[in-house]
């Protein structure tokens, strides 16, 4: 995917048209039930979510092609 994705990128990039791979770490979902643990340092959806938001408003003049996001740390209380 990540091959295609780029592939994409650079062909499709003059015609305005942006491609972005997201690649996110760890995100707290129900794929891992009974893993509660690791849902304590995961990304929540709402990390991967506000990204998207982010990368939607990039300036016009920056390409993001590839963006990897991992947990930081445990969240504490």
């Amino acid at each position: 995917m990540n091959g295609l994705s780029e592939v994409l990128f650079q062909e499709v990039r003059n015609d305005d048209i942006r491609v972005t791979y997201l690649m996110p770490g760890s995100v707290a979902t129900d794929f891992g039930r009974g893993t509660a643990a690791k849902q304590d340092w995961a990304l929540q959806a709402s990390d991967v979510g506000e990204m998207v938001v982010d990368l939607l408003h990039t300036s016009p003049r920056a390409l993001h092609s590839r963006v990897e996001m991992r947990p930081a740390k445990p969240q504490k209380g």
